[in-house]
């Protein structure tokens, strides 16, 4: 049976309906599930007591988190930034919700890019608000240009993200300005960019994976970056089938 991945997905207005809020997920995440034998199922993500989360976990077997604005820099205790960017404070508290019942169900999570740097405020990490400012010799992490294109190298060591991309050496796109700095126990770092900034971790356990670029961009027209999703979806099978 293939493995259903659940998208978590955030509130935005239209350009001419100011009332309404509607629930969306780009295009990418749901071909590359799709194109990985997965059946991807949009999550609402909704910071009211009333979202049912251990329900609607019940029907998938594994959630991936996307990319969006900064997280609430006093949600891993640091005044903000002058160069902090938008935040979304209900899309935090959600999502905050959502990891936390994720890992308490003990199901597999792969977060791309705000999603890498939620799970790590979540499990008691903690992010750099401005790559420019703490790095000097900064790479240009947002990129300029094509950015479902790569832009800058990365390294890959031992684990999930080596796994499934068959390299040590990985050409990735760049359309961020945080990153995670810290993370706790249980956790480890697998991807680095040449300037120091962390591209990618994940948990001891295997189940949680956690990347900083946008491979979903990429693995449209780059079947290498599609191995990362191919291989999560693997992970999941193996997960339900154990």
């Amino acid at each position: 049976m293939r493995p259903v991945i659940g998208i978590a997905s955030s509130k935005m207005y239209v350009s001419d309906n100011r009332v309404d809020h509607f629930f969306y997920t780009s295009h990418c995440y749901v071909e590359g599930i799709i194109r990985s034998g997965g059946i991807p199922l949009l999550l609402p993500l909704i910071h009211e007591e009333f979202y049912p989360i251990a329900e609607m976990l019940g029907a998938v077997d594994a959630v991936l988190l996307t990319g969006g604005v900064d997280p609430a820099p006093h949600l891993y205790g640091e005044a903000p930034h002058q160069r902090l960017g938008e935040v979304d404070y209900e899309r935090d508290q959600a999502e905050l919700r959502l990891i936390r019942a994720i890992l308490r169900a003990r199901k597999p999570m792969l977060g791309i890019c705000r999603g890498a740097q939620m799970i790590a405020v979540t499990v008691g990490g903690s992010l750099i608000q401005d790559i420019e400012s703490a790095y000097p010799n900064a790479l240009q992490h947002q990129q300029i240009g094509s950015k479902q294109y790569g832009s800058h190298y990365i390294q890959v060591s031992d684990g999930f993200l080596k796994r499934a991309l068959r390299s040590e050496t990985v050409l990735v796109n760049s359309s961020h300005h945080q990153a995670v700095k810290t993370l706790p126990t249980g956790y480890r770092v697998t991807a680095v960019a040449p300037d120091g900034v962390i591209e990618g971790f994940e948990s001891e356990d295997g189940r949680t994976i956690a990347v900083q670029w946008h491979p979903e961009r990429m693995w449209m027209h780059d079947e290498q970056m599609l191995g990362i999703c191919k291989a999560f979806v693997q992970l999941v099978n193996q997960q339900t089938e154990a």
